[in-house]
This record gives structure tokens, C-alpha cells and sequence, in this order.
């Protein structure tokens, strides 16, 4: 009788099947960590894109909030123009009217001088009258151009030392003086003739 062994082959049967297990799991192994770095990467990649996002709508909203300020600073700015504007305006009404216009007139007029008339069209303004002698005229076409806006009786006059001031007449000329002999005096005088525009 022949005798077969067959624990050699169910051995190298197992350890075939071992074999294979042992590949299969450590395929199995490597591909489970493969996934999970290529998941771990993903996530990385997505996570730095969104910080990227987060960085930039973050410097769009600082941008936002510095043009907000600026507008909030425009509008403020822009308020208080309007409300000079409006000063100005109210100003300008009060100065075109007659009450103003007198009132620096009579300031400048020095004592030598005697106004007979005053016209006043619009902006423009004529004074004829009559000096003692041209140098009381000319001192007097002087102190009208040196009339300053928004004077007072105790300051009429433009200060040299302030540059921003304006002067409330512009355009101050002596258009005619004529010596005329003097009447029932005997006193010779010089009849003027002074145009000027309001500022």
C-alpha cells in the first residue's frame, strides 16, 4: 500500500493563504493610510484656501470701513460747507442791503468831507460830494478801500498784519475831482466824483 502525505501541501496551502493575507492586509494598511493623507492634504489644502478667503474678505471690510469713514468725514465736512454757504448767502442778503452800506460810507468819511450823493445800482456805488482840498479827498478814497468786511466801529479798518481779511468795497476809484471856487465863503473846495462795487 502506498501511503500519501498530505500535511506538506494543506502547509504550504496555509502558508499561501497566510501570504495572502498578510498582502492583502497591508494593501489594505497602505491604501487606509494613503486615503487618509490624501485626506489629511484635502482638508489642509481647503482649510489654507479658506484662511486665504477669511484674510481677504477681511481686508475688504477694513477697506470698507476706512471708505465709510472717509464718506462719514465727507458728509460732515460737507455739512459744515453748507452751513458756511448758508452764512455767506445770509451775509451777502445783509450786506447788499442799504444799512450796511451807510454805515461803512459814514466811516470813512473824514471831517473835511461832506457827501451830497449817494447812488447805488445792484453791487455798484457813485458819492459825489465836496473836500477842502484834494488831499482830504484822496485820504478819503483811502479809508473807503481800507473798509474791512464784517467791520465794527472800533475796528473798521483792515489790519496789515492780518492777510485773510477782505475789504468790504472793491474797486475804489476817484473818477473826478474839480477845484471849484468857493461860494459866499470865499472858500475854495474840490467837488469829487468816487465809483466803487460792494465785495
Amino acid at each position: 500500500m502506498v501511503r500519501i502525505n498530505l500535511l506538506p501541501i494543506r502547509e504550504i496551502l496555509r502558508k499561501r493563504e497566510l501570504k495572502q493575507f498578510a498582502i492583502l492586509s497591508i494593501a489594505l494598511l497602505a491604501s487606509t493610510v494613503a486615503l487618509m493623507v490624501l485626506t489629511y492634504l484635502f482638508f489642509t489644502w481647503k482649510a489654507a484656501g479658506l484662511e486665504d478667503e477669511r484674510r481677504a474678505q477681511s481686508a475688504k471690510l477694513e477697506s470698507l470701513k476706512k471708505k465709510n469713514a472717509e464718506i462719514e468725514e465727507l458728509k460732515t465736512r460737507i455739512t459744515r460747507l453748507q452751513k458756511q454757504v448758508d452764512t455767506i448767502q445770509k451775509l451777502t442778503k445783509t450786506r447788499d442791503t442799504p444799512a450796511p452800506f451807510l454805515q461803512a460810507v459814514s466811516l470813512a468819511i473824514p471831517d473835511e468831507v461832506w457827501v451830497l450823493s449817494i447812488s447805488k445800482s445792484g453791487r455798484s456805488f457813485a458819492l459825489d460830494g465836496i473836500g477842502v482840498d484834494n488831499t482830504v479827498v484822496v485820504n478819503f478814497v483811502q479809508r473807503l478801500q481800507r473798509i474791512r468786511e464784517g467791520f465794527t466801529e472800533r475796528q473798521p479798518y483792515l489790519e496789515p498784519n492780518a492777510p485773510a481779511d477782505q475789504s468790504f468795497f472793491s474797486d475804489v476809484k476817484l473818477v473826478q475831482i474839480v477845484s471849484s471856487a468857493g461860494g459866499a465863503s470865499g472858500l475854495a473846495s474840490m467837488s469829487f466824483k468816487i465809483v466803487g462795487n460792494l465785495r
